[in-house]
């Protein structure tokens, strides 16, 4: 087995083991504690985009410049300045996510320091393709978040405990990818200003175009849990669990187009992972139509059998998420942003449809968050055809190219 492969691998067993985590936590909290806690972890993963981000930069320089480039300064101080402007922002994230306590969103605020060091150190894995290690950090921190969620539910614990598991969790996933990397991981600037400037300008351009992409897939979450009521935010909290499902399963391809174009700039690659994406959401599709209830009971249990009739709309809201998956990733790799900007446009729509208009059930946020994401497809769709037709010996032949992310991050 290549260590690609096992790699892939270990990444899907740490997706699997996600759903565990759901399927125990859901059940422990109950459909209203669950609604606050899907809600905060939302705003928990886009605050976390740094982490991915560093993953991604430090890979590369650590490729390019060997295990001296993995310099762990700017991932803590980036940390600790989310951490601080979180905790300031404490006492609005919990009148949002209508959680008993703003305890919950200053421990959100402390796990970002563990989780964004952890982001950088993992990168330095990646670099120096210590596959069989990275691998075993992925597997790692699904379970012990899998073990925290068993905990909360032994001992009946409410959200913010579970969130303070969870940072447990993290700080120890971040000690083992410390420890992998010992030898090399340091605290003084290792790189010229002109590579930490280079970095920094790489960042900046991997969160806006990741961070959409993590604003639209969570952001109809958040707002769920501020209109509805909570046992409603709570079913609907689930079913984007399971609706999100096409999103993950086919992260791989969007991830794989990026050499792709930086070598060639064809669409041929775009177009081929966009008909895989809707092929295998079609199945997923057919599948959870076949028996919502069942799916539904499984990963929450009898307490949220009245959100079964919401699955197969949020699957097919997934299926946009994963299209806009790809275009987005292909745009950035061939170093444009327009579809990007879109798409945090189509976000702000999103809040002020749902803020001002449809806000008086679940379909009704779930439409919101359907069309703007469709706008997103439909004009990144638009886009790539034009350029197709614009740039039609692109399809035909490998152009020899500069790789626009590579610039950035060597």
């Amino acid at each position: 087995m290549s260590t690609d492969a096992f790699l892939g691998l270990a990444m899907g067993a740490a997706s699997a083991l996600g759903y565990v985590f759901v399927l125990v936590l859901s059940r422990a909290l109950g459909p209203g504690d669950f609604g606050g806690f899907s809600s905060l972890n939302s705003i928990g993963i886009v605050l976390a985009i740094p982490a991915g981000a560093f993953q991604v930069v430090v890979a590369a320089q650590v490729a390019r410049r060997g295990p001296a480039a993995l310099d762990l300064r700017l991932p803590l101080a980036v940390g600790v300045f989310g951490c601080v402007i979180t905790i300031a922002l404490s006492p609005a994230l919990a009148h949002v996510t209508r959680v008993d306590s703003v305890l919950a969103p200053a421990v959100v605020a402390l796990g970002l320091i563990p989780l964004t060091v952890n982001g950088a150190l993992m990168g330095g894995l990646l670099g120096m393709r210590r596959i069989g290690a990275l691998s075993c950090v992925y597997l790692v921190a699904g379970t012990t978040r899998v073990l925290a969620a068993a905990v909360v539910a032994a001992l009946g614990l409410g959200v913010v405990a579970s969130f303070v598991l969870i940072v447990i969790a993290t700080t120890l996933t971040a000690a083992l990818s410390w420890w992998f990397c010992r030898e090399h991981a340091q605290l003084s600037w290792s790189s010229p200003a002109g590579s930490r400037l280079r970095a920094v300008r790489a960042l900046y351009r991997s969160n806006s175009s990741m961070g959409v992409l993590m604003a639209l897939t969570t952001v109809d979450v958040v707002l769920a849990r501020y209109v509805l009521s909570g046992i409603e935010s709570g079913e609907y909290a689930l079913v984007a669990s399971l609706g999100r499902a096409p999103v993950w399963a086919t992260q791989f391809l969007a991830l794989a187009l990026v050499p792709a174009l930086a070598r060639s700039g064809s669409v041929r690659s775009v177009l081929r992972a966009a008909a895989l994406v809707v092929g295998v959401s079609l199945i997923g599709i057919g599948v959870a139509g076949a028996a919502p209830d069942l799916w539904i009971g499984v990963l929450g249990g009898s307490a949220y059998n009245g959100a079964s009739g919401l699955l197969v709309p949020y699957l097919v809201f997934g299926t946009l998420l994963a299209l806009a998956q790809v275009l987005v990733v292909a745009e950035m790799a061939q170093g444009r942003h327009l579809l990007a900007k879109v798409a945090w446009a189509a976000v702000v729509f999103e809040v002020i449809l749902v803020l001002g208009v449809w806000h008086e059930n679940v379909f009704q946020v779930l439409g919101a968050a359907t069309v703007a994401t469709a706008l997103v497809v439909v004009v990144g769709g638009s886009e790539l055809v034009l350029h197709r037709r614009t740039h039609p010996a692109r399809d035909e032949a490998p152009a020899d190219c500069a790789e626009p992310l590579a610039r950035d991050l060597s």
